[in-house]
């Protein structure tokens, strides 16, 4: 069902707030109702004395839907001290598997696998306690996924300044870093991500690559000085430059841009979205 976000402002009645929000200015309670709408009242920032008129009529709402059983439903958000009907309080705090489960369950099908994982884990690792965003974000274009900003920056006006627990720390709200120019946080969220579903996926290929031209690698005496003892320590830049001869220019490229992944992530810094799309067509890839 459609849901209708209202947000009440301080010193309105609420039955006036709730018929306009039905399309029934001047309406009853019970045709309120009756009206079958979904409404999600957003009053965390209400005054007590609107949020005590509020509470007389939550329970009024509440006593008419006894009666018709059935109809609308109203979905409050307001201060936990405030007397109510079906009270749910929240302490503030949220688990990283609940929101890791949110995404997951948002993410739209039929995505590169690895894109998917991506995509959640960012989410997660960016927007914390702030399901609304979590949902929004998984379901985005891949560039977004890959560089987030330019999303932030469409959502700039949604910002929450609250910090809430998100696991064991508080979490500020990303819309709050970004207002306030807190790119450094932002970058490192984003790396988090990239880090924890990345890293591994490049090490697979990098373990592939030795396994495919191992006939073609050695120790040579810059690697040796480097500390590597075996061919199968060789990485990446190694690889690139001792393969170099072998490989055809589009696997040649690839093996270059894992490599600028590899040492993005290494250096504690978001990946560049061009190195990912040519790393994601090299053979392999799963």
């Amino acid at each position: 069902m459609p849901v209708e976000r209202v947000n009440p402002a301080p010193g309105q009645l609420p039955l006036a707030v709730l018929g306009e929000a039905c399309g029934l200015p001047g309406a009853t309670t019970a045709r309120i109702v009756a009206s079958g709408r979904v409404l999600l009242i957003e009053a965390q920032e209400l005054p007590v004395a609107d949020l005590a008129r509020w509470a007389h009529v939550l329970a009024e709402f509440a006593a008419c839907f006894g009666k018709a059983d059935d109809g609308g439903a109203l979905l409050f958000l307001g201060d936990a001290g405030v007397p109510g009907f079906g009270r749910l309080e929240w302490s503030r705090r949220l688990r990283r598997v609940d929101a890791m489960i949110w995404a997951e369950f948002a993410v739209p099908s039929g995505r590169n696998d690895l894109l998917q994982r991506l995509a959640v884990d960012l989410a997660v690792e960016l927007c914390g306690w702030r399901l609304d965003l979590v949902a929004d974000l998984v379901s985005q274009r891949v560039e977004d996924i890959l560089n987030p900003m330019g999303w932030l920056q469409r959502h700039a006006d949604q910002a929450i300044s609250a910090q809430i627990s998100f696991g064991l720390t508080a979490f500020a709200c990303p819309l709050h870093l970004l207002a306030r120019g807190d790119q450094v946080e932002l970058r490192r969220r984003i790396w988090t991500a990239q880090l924890s579903v990345l890293f591994p996926w490049i090490e697979g290929h990098r373990q592939r690559l030795i396994k495919r031209h191992r006939k073609h690698l050695y120790l040579d005496e810059h690697l040796k000085a480097l500390g590597v003892a075996s061919v199968e320590d060789i990485e990446l830049g190694g690889l690139r430059r001792q393969l170099g001869r072998v490989l055809v220019r589009d696997e040649a490229e690839q093996v270059a841009a894992l490599a600028n992944l590899r040492n993005d992530l290494a250096h504690r810094k978001p990946i560049a979205a061009e190195d990912f799309h040519l790393a994601i067509q090299m053979r392999g890839e799963d």
